[in-house]
């Protein structure tokens, strides 16, 4: 009789990824937030990044409750629209620190999401976001 290793079970797909093209498995990713963010924050927004370039955005405070996903092409419409101020609100609705943050006065980085799972074997979406990621959530 010879070994052989046990197949995986089949996952069945959840009903959000059947039919969406931009669905990717979320299991192993790596959430990135802004360093500004904290438990106290009123939006946390975490987004991981997968090898093939797309990106899942979610909420921080409450992770179970859907993903965004999108594709390289409409992640960098967003950023260079972030970068261009497309996004800004407007300082008279700002404290003095948020209009500062919103200026780039204060350096904003990803930082790992406390929400991650236990560190384990590398999963598909490792990877560093890096700063843009963060959107200064």
């Amino acid at each position: 009789m010879e070994n052989r290793p046990a197949e995986e079970p089949k996952r069945e797909l959840p009903p959000e990824a059947r039919g969406n093209e931009k669905w990717h498995d979320t299991t192993h990713a790596v959430w990135k937030r802004s360093s500004l963010s904290s438990d106290d924050s009123d939006a946390i927004v975490e987004v991981a990044k997968f090898d093939d370039g797309f990106r899942a955005v979610r909420d921080g405070k409450n992770p179970g409750k859907g993903t965004l996903f999108f594709t390289p092409a409409e992640w960098e419409a967003f950023v260079l629209g972030a970068k261009d101020g497309e996004f800004d609100i407007p300082e008279e609705y700002l404290t003095p620190e948020e209009a500062a943050i919103q200026r780039g006065e204060i350096p904003v980085t990803a930082v790992p999401s406390p929400n991650n799972p236990a560190p384990a074997a590398s999963g598909p979406a490792d990877g560093d976001p890096g700063r843009e990621d963060a959107g200064g959530a």
